[in-house]
């Protein structure tokens, strides 16, 4: 009867509202380029990455530019006060690596620090000296350079270092972004030393954004390498800075910390092979398992972002988001089932609890352990992460390498704390680990925080590239990379068209099923028969909270980057 009701209603919707308009106009920019392709959040960072292809670096030498760039033009977002993951394939052998310099919790940090109902009320995992995190990117860039570039810091640093020097106008949206996060500056600044300020103001759209005290710390890197951070005058600056806002960090802390290099997690969509993230990142083995899940059904016949299509992707994400909270953390410190979850027949069992016309209104992790011989299981809490930050990009060469990477200091601006003598923003990634001290994902001295960050390379079903692709977005990075890379496989879209299609995300954490969150450019029909299907559907603008991605499809047409328009993203080639 309800199958019935549904279908006269469903009916009625089509008759009414067949030919209703998207609520905002589609963008697509698709860029060509027969040689190499940087496709970061901010057309600047893109040309820094592409000036050091010129001048014959490889895909690593233009990813370091890339970031170091964006450290610039984006401090909001990412940079050495940070960490992030980078995932390299080399063109000559076809072996694909992780760089892991996600940020770790100091030695003072403890599993009940952020437990407390003062800790909560005062924010002290988001704001001032306690979220701060052990930053890696600036040891994580370095050895990248070291390990597998052609060029030196210096050289790569050089187009960081005039941005910073010379400046770079501000746009309407980052002055918004400034404005946004006025209050946290005040608050742990002297607003007089804080570059993005002017007489206690955001500075205004279309002025001239100057950090010479960030150029000063990138020259310091190149003459003196990364120990001008971790044992020299930056870091003293950095752990003054945090301890004098309520950390307790140590030199010793930067002194230990270390990056790491590991195996990609790996999967299969329809043939396609993606490498991404493993933990202490959950984004690559949560997008292997939601497209595990949706390799068994046919989408592509359901049709591109069909009432049908949305309803049992929706459902999918509930179910693997509800595994990220039962099962991930940091694997140093907790056996995690990773080939359970991202098991082919798992999948299936999974797949088979969704129905065609009933919403699922409680979900409860499932038990990947039989899938790998193991019958452990842990469980920890999370919430809904709502921030919009992080800063994806992504790089091709000449040569056929390719780098995917994803770097951030968590919230816009993170702990809110600027260090005075260099304009370095502190992150706030502590706010990853759960307040909870019997999660998994407790603090704990030397351990990395939970992440969604999931840059990823993907090759054809005949081992050659096929797709780099990433995002920000805390959790919407993981519904966001997985939908662009079935708007490709699937629907056949090019880059940038995947990229700026409408997108939807929901998910269940302890059972509990959140909104199934919509954006507004998504046909008002299509809204409705999901609303009919009985999900509690919420529509919201268009931006980047639904994640923002750059991406590099490998076409006969030659390198085909496309940059999300949610952001300032720019792809640029040659």
């Amino acid at each position: 009867m309800r199958k019935f009701i549904y279908l006269v209603a469903l009916t009625a919707i089509l008759a009414l509202g067949a030919t209703a308009a998207l609520a905002q106009e589609m963008v697509v920019n698709d860029v060509y380029a027969p040689k190499g392709m940087v496709s970061s959040a901010h057309e600047l960072a893109s040309k820094a990455g592409v000036e050091i292809l010129k001048k014959g670096g490889n895909a690593i030498d233009a990813a370091v530019a890339t970031a170091l760039a964006l450290n610039v033009v984006e401090p909001n977002a990412s940079g050495i006060g940070g960490g992030g993951f980078m995932v390299i394939r080399f063109a000559k052998t076809g072996e694909v690596v992780v760089l892991d310099y996600r940020e770790v919790a100091p030695k003072s940090a403890t599993k009940d620090m952020f437990a407390s109902d003062q800790a909560k009320k005062e924010g002290w995992s988001k704001l001032g000296g306690k979220a701060v995190g052990v930053p890696g990117q600036a040891l994580g860039l370095w050895t990248a350079l070291e390990k597998y570039g052609t060029m030196s810091w210096a050289e790569v640093a050089e187009p960081a270092i005039r941005l910073a020097e010379e400046g770079f106008t501000i746009v309407e949206m980052q002055q918004g972004i400034i404005a946004d996060n006025l209050e946290k500056l005040h608050s742990f600044n002297d607003p007089a030393k804080v570059p993005f300020l002017k007489d206690g103001l955001p500075l205004e759209a279309g002025s001239v954004l100057k950090q010479p005290g960030l150029a000063k710390a990138f020259k310091m890197i190149g003459e003196k390498g990364p120990d001008a951070f971790y044992k020299g005058p930056i870091g003293e600056a950095f752990v003054r800075a945090v301890n004098a806002n309520g950390g307790n960090m140590t030199m010793e802390d930067l002194a230990d910390y270390q990056i790491a290099i590991r195996e990609p997690v790996m999967g299969t969509y329809r043939g396609y092979q993606i490498y991404s993230t493993p933990p202490a990142s959950s984004g690559g083995t949560h997008i292997v398992e939601l497209l595990n899940i949706m390799e068994n059904f046919p989408v592509a016949s359901w049709g591109h972002n069909s009432p049908k299509y949305l309803h049992y992707l929706g459902e999918a994400m509930k179910m693997i988001f509800a595994d990220r909270a039962a099962y991930m953390a940091d694997s140093a410190f907790v056996d995690v089932p990773l080939k359970g979850l991202t098991n082919k027949e798992y999948a299936k069992k999974l797949a088979a609890k969704i129905k065609p016309h009933k919403v699922m209104k409680e979900v409860y992790a499932d038990d990947p352990w039989p899938f790998q011989n193991g019958n452990k299981v842990a469980m920890i809490a999370g919430t809904d992460d709502q921030h919009i930050s992080t800063s994806h990009f992504s790089v091709a060469d000449a040569d056929g390498n390719i780098v995917a990477s994803t770097n951030t200091i968590n919230y816009f601006f993170g702990s809110g704390i600027v260090v005075p003598e260099y304009g370095i923003v502190a992150n706030n990634q502590m706010d990853d680990f759960s307040s909870d001290p019997a999660s998994v994902n407790a603090p704990e001295p030397g351990k990395r925080p939970l992440s969604s960050m999931s840059p990823s390379i993907v090759l054809d079903p005949s081992g050659k590239p096929f797709m780099t692709i990433g995002a920000a977005g805390a959790w919407r990075i993981i519904t966001a990379v997985s939908q662009i890379i079935m708007n490709v496989v699937d629907f056949g879209m090019t880059m940038d068209e995947a990229i700026e299609q409408p997108r939807i995300f929901t998910y269940a954490v302890n059972g509990k099923v959140g909104p199934f969150r919509v954006e507004d450019t998504m046909n008002p029909t299509t809204i409705q028969m999901l609303r009919l299907r009985g999900h509690n559907v919420e529509v919201r603008p268009r931006s980047g909270y639904f994640g923002t991605a750059q991406g590099i499809l490998f076409t006969d047409m030659g390198l085909d980057g496309g940059a999300d328009s949610r952001r300032l993203g720019v792809p640029v080639g040659y």
